[in-house]
């Protein structure tokens, strides 16, 4: 079963304002944790994590559950944008 066309827009668009977000937050991110090793993971996660709750939440408001291959789509969007939060780190 394909996530319903919607819910994978309103994910995306999430993701998409999540990511400008930590562009504007970039110069701060930098200063702020200079000696971490992999930022760029942290941040992918927070993002996708926050992500995620949109993702359960847009179901719950359908009052349906999310399947396993929801998940597994969900996962395919997600990973879409990770390249893109890596370039901030690079």
């Amino acid at each position: 079963m394909a996530i319903p066309d919607e819910v994978q827009e309103y994910v995306e668009k999430h993701i998409k304002l999540m990511i400008s977000q930590t562009e504007t937050y970039l110069p701060f991110i930098k200063v702020a944790f200079p000696y971490s090793k992999n930022v760029a993971d942290g941040v992918y996660n927070l993002i996708i994590g926050s992500a995620l709750s949109v993702f359960v939440n847009q179901f719950a408001m359908r009052m349906k559950y999310p399947t396993a291959s929801d998940f597994e789509e969900f996962g395919k969007i997600s990973l879409k944008y990770r390249d893109q939060v890596d370039q901030f780190f690079k």
